[in-house]
């Protein structure tokens, strides 16, 4: 171990410099975090939003003679530094401590007896009596070192740099934990750290592009996630993820796109009187101070949903300002563009024949609706965040409210549940062509704003579960673009955990199409029966999608097709090599996706270079427009 000191203002070498943006920077496993620059409020059900003085990403534990805060003035980097003060004459000693933890749950991550490099930047004033302590650890505190313990701190902004052999811990990972001490007797001191970093030999990879953007929760407490935020922040191009991670995961990925919910109508009981990160209302702070702001129904009750959830009056303007007040602290750290706001629940106030006493008719609920979500919009115009909602099976026809204030301005996308497969119903299965069709049409006549598709597929089936996923799949690229993200994971309830998941995409995700190089097309269509065979065109293959029948496939109320194709394809289900000239057989609720084995991209089928030649079989003479040949059988 080593530790060398580094006082602001050193000169870098133009060669060094230029070695480094030659390549892929070294993994910050500190994390943006590591900078000290975020304060979350918080809610306290007492007064309202709070912070705590004390940077995110940091367990802590302020003993009540210091003080702590971030510094957004005396600073080495980023907004802030985190600044700790004491002025003590006491026969004890008192601590305050602050301590990091760093998983490295895959090999993305350094490994056991890997060295890696620790810098953190410091600064002291008014040192009197005190010590600093800094140590490592491996999570299940084996391995621990201090790396330094001193009562001489320096007094301008030095980088302190440190080595440190990664330990075989249980799980493996790192703690990083600051110490800062007031000895007995008259001791005082105000310390500042800044730009934390810890770094291996690891660096950090982009992944490839793919023919679709996907996005998936991330919750670092669920097993299957193993708190990868590597791992997630590379795959993905689209999070549901809280505030205790999101900055994590847009370390090396500054466009990653984040989605957070937010309760528009409810206040949340919770049990320990806790203030649900996702409530803007806080129900005991309303309860206790604002009773009034409770919508009661016909029965003079406060409407509930379900056992915990209150519906409030957003109509009433305190009530609403309040909650906009509320939100717009709560995105203090909001990402310009690239964060979102999901107002789960809107849809709620319309739709679930809630009986109020103050909102009776449509039309009063809109206008309330109305003012309540041009607050939200005015309190954050400042910042480019959008507003996405979730409706649920409601149509998107104009005479639907949210269509309605999707053209006024206030809403700017959607999340859509259930899409092509399901994902709550049961068993788990594809959808009827009729909602089939009705989604794709929503999912295309709300270009370009902001959509999010989470659908499922079987698990406990393993081949009928790859064969719903990639009738998914392949529908989904029928309407893919830059501003559509596809949330595909298994089926809700088909198997454990019976919840959503992180989860993780395979091979299928990263079929080699390219880019799309035209809209969809419907192939063939007939009054015998509903659909058709649909169509799209990439720059590297195809795909398609045989969406007919209403009903279970074993009914066979669909239609069955054959597809010739005009070169050599390989198939993503069957991994098969097939030539040119080959009849490729779609039956009922089935998808295919065929692509070019080769080393660049050539010309999409059905161009200039010769394309397919028109052919039906069955001794039809039906020629389409585009001179795609399909055989009916």
């Amino acid at each position: 171990m080593r530790a060398y000191y580094r006082v602001l203002g050193s000169v870098v070498s133009v060669a060094v410099w230029g070695a480094a943006l030659a390549q892929q920077p070294l993994i910050n496993y500190a994390t943006l975090f590591g900078e000290f620059d975020f304060d979350y409020y918080r809610g306290n059900q007492n007064v309202g939003m709070l912070r705590d003085g004390v940077a995110e990403g940091f367990s802590f534990n302020i003993p009540s003679d210091f003080t702590a805060e971030l510094d957004e003035t005396d600073k080495v980097s980023g907004l802030a530094s985190q600044k700790i003060s004491f002025n003590r004459n006491s026969s004890s000693v008192a601590e305050a401590s602050l301590s990091m933890r760093m998983d490295f749950p895959s090999d993305d991550y350094p490994r056991p007896g890997e060295t890696i490099r620790i810098s953190l930047w410091v600064k002291a004033e008014n040192w009197v009596n005190a010590s600093l302590r800094i140590r490592a650890r491996g999570l299940d505190s084996s391995g621990s070192v201090d790396l330094l313990n001193t009562t001489s701190v320096p007094n301008t902004w030095t980088e302190l740099v440190f080595n440190y052999t990664v330990p075989s811990s249980n799980p493996q990972g790192v703690r990083l934990d600051l110490f800062v001490r007031s000895l007995s007797g008259v001791s005082s001191g105000v310390i500042r750290f800044d730009k934390l970093e810890v770094t291996g030999s690891k660096r950090w990879r982009p992944h490839q592009p793919r023919s679709l953007k996907i996005a998936a929760p991330y919750y670092a407490w669920a097993e299957e996630n193993q708190r990868d935020w590597v791992y997630y922040s590379r795959e993905f191009d689209l999070m549901l993820a809280i505030w205790d991670d999101i900055k994590a995961l847009r370390t090396h990925r500054p466009d990653l796109l984040n989605v957070y919910y937010y309760n528009l109508i409810y206040s949340v009981r919770t049990p320990n009187r806790a203030w649900e990160q996702r409530d803007i209302f806080g129900y005991y702070y309303c309860d206790l101070n604002h009773p009034d702001w409770f919508l009661l129904n016909i029965s003079g009750n406060r409407q509930q949903f379900g056992s915990d959830r209150y519906v409030m009056d957003i109509g009433n303007p305190q009530a609403s300002a309040w909650a906009a007040q509320n939100l717009g602290l709560s995105m203090l750290y909001a990402d310009t563009g690239v964060d979102v706001i999901h107002f789960d629940s809107f849809i709620d106030f319309f739709f679930l024949n809630f009986q109020f006493q103050k909102y009776p008719t449509r039309a009063s609920r809109i206008a309330a609706m109305h003012k309540h979500l041009l607050n939200m919009r005015n309190t954050l115009s400042d910042r480019d965040i959008k507003f996405i909602i979730n409706t649920a099976s409601a149509l998107y026809t104009r005479d639907q409210p949210h269509t309605y204030f999707a053209r006024q301005g206030l809403l700017d996308g959607l999340l859509m549940e259930e899409v092509f497969t399901t994902i709550y119903s049961l068993p788990a299965g594809f959808l009827s062509f009729t909602v089939w069709e009705g989604q794709l049409n929503t999912l295309i006549e709300n270009r370009p704003r902001l959509r999010v598709v989470y659908t499922g597929y079987a698990v406990r089936n393993a081949a009928e579960g790859r064969r719903q996923k990639i009738y998914a799949l392949a529908s989904f690229l029928l309407c893919s673009d830059n501003n559509n993200y596809l949330y595909l994971d298994k089926h809700y309830y088909d198997a454990p955990p019976n919840r959503q998941r992180s989860w993780r995409p395979d091979a299928d995700f990263d079929v080699p199409l390219g880019e799309p190089t035209g809209g969809v097309q419907v192939l063939y269509r007939s009054s015998d029966y509903q659909g058709g065979l649909y169509y799209r065109p990439f720059q590297n293959g195809f795909v398609l999608v045989n969406p007919t029948g209403n009903v279970t496939p074993s009914f066979k109320d669909g239609a069955v097709f054959t597809y010739i194709l005009d070169a050599d394809y390989r198939e993503l289900w069957s991994g098969q090599l097939f030539p040119a000239g080959s009849r490729i057989k779609l039956y009922p609720k089935e998808a295919r996706i065929f692509y070019r084995e080769s080393s660049g991209l050539r010309t999409p089928p059905g161009s200039d270079d010769g394309g397919r030649k028109p052919e039906l079989s069955g001794g039809g003479s039906k020629i389409l427009p585009s001179g795609d040949p399909i055989r009916k059988r």
